[in-house]
């Protein structure tokens, strides 16, 4: 999916609902309740956090150039989505994206096996001085523990990776494009893989569009590793998924919630607002269907708020206060995630 494509797909998603600047900040993973509920209003866990580096002003141009291209349009300081945009986006696609789940830590399994990769391709060149690729000294000291652990001096293990490699990139969910770029992309004895740069030039596609690319085959590829079929790259996949999707502040709130504190009592031992602490059950329903709101809000205020939202077709939390207002604004968020959360 492209770049452009990937924002149409968003935009698309909370049409008229949200402002230009959402899709940024889901993109960004950035870890505030708006954001994170989002993720789960919109069902949008496929792009979270998928481009933790992209910059503001990337993101700018690439909004100019749809609003320009009349695929989008601002009005009220929301984002609406054309008719000519719902007609650019991808038809029958399915997303291969799963950012919620690995949230950037694609790349550290990225490292690891190309850095693994160069240097067994060295050492049966019988070159045991090299320049390594990956610089980050927390992968040269995994990869090195990985080989000893492996027995790097077996021929077998160059044989097993190769593959595994191939094993993977064969999955029918991935195209040329997928498994040249991962080919591309590794390194070898006398070989250097292909920069960015270098890429977005024989494609002839935008920076943005060949990562999102790439992505698509990590993601992919990290679905699929499994130990019956990936034993030798099992281990470079290690931590790499996202067992505990909550960050640090609401993962110490969910702990003094399943210990019976009450919201109140939480906000005081953490010394946080109570704000904060809304923010944090937003997160924790998003990632648990398991945790009971039944305190928060009663099944009847739930049951309302989803009605209503359905019936005007809109997740606008002041529309829907002001048709309902008994219930208060983080009831309203919390009846739209759980709602969601729900239908996933």
């Amino acid at each position: 999916m492209r770049f452009h494509q990937t924002l149409l797909f968003i935009i698309h998603k909370i049409s008229g609902q949200r402002s230009e600047n959402a899709p940024y900040y889901l993109l960004k993973g950035k870890k505030s309740g708006q954001t994170i509920q989002d993720v789960t209003y919109f069902q949008l866990h496929a792009f979270f956090s998928i481009l933790p580096q992209l910059s503001k002003e990337d993101y700018d141009a690439a909004i100019a150039e749809l609003i320009n291209g009349n695929f989008i349009q601002l009005k009220e300081s929301l984002v609406h989505i054309t008719e000519k945009g719902i007609e650019a986006l991808p038809q029958d696609k399915k997303v291969l994206l799963n950012g919620w789940q690995y949230r950037g830590k694609e790349q550290i399994f990225w490292k690891r096996i190309d850095l693994v990769v160069q240097t067994l391709s060295q050492f049966r060149a019988n070159e045991k001085k090299f320049v390594p690729n990956q610089k980050d000294l927390a992968t040269q000291h995994f990869v090195k523990d990985y080989l000893i652990q492996h027995n790097y001096r077996e021929f077998n293990l160059s044989t097993d990776i190769k593959r595994e490699i191939v094993h993977l990139l064969e999955n029918p969910l991935l195209d040329d494009l997928h498994r040249t770029l991962f080919i591309y992309r590794l390194s070898g004895y006398k070989k250097a893989g292909l920069t960015w740069e270098q890429l977005t030039r024989y494609y002839q596609m935008t920076d943005l569009s060949i990562k999102i690319s790439f992505l698509e085959c990590l993601h992919i590829m990290l679905d699929n590793i499994s130990v019956e079929t990936n034993p030798r790259l099992v281990d470079l996949a290690k931590d790499i998924h996202i067992d505990t999707p909550l960050t640090d502040s609401a993962f110490k709130t969910n702990s003094l919630f399943e210990k019976g504190y009450t919201m109140d009592e939480i906000a005081k031992i953490r010394k946080l607002k109570i704000n904060t602490i809304e923010d944090h059950v937003i997160e924790i329903v998003s990632t648990n269907k398991n945790f009971s709101i039944s305190t928060f809000i009663s099944k009847e205020q739930v049951e309302r708020v989803l009605h209503l939202s359905n019936e005007l077709h809109t997740k606008k939390l002041t529309i829907i206060k002001d048709r309902i207002p008994e219930v208060s604004f983080f009831q309203v968020r919390l009846a739209l995630t759980k709602g969601e959360q729900i239908h996933e």
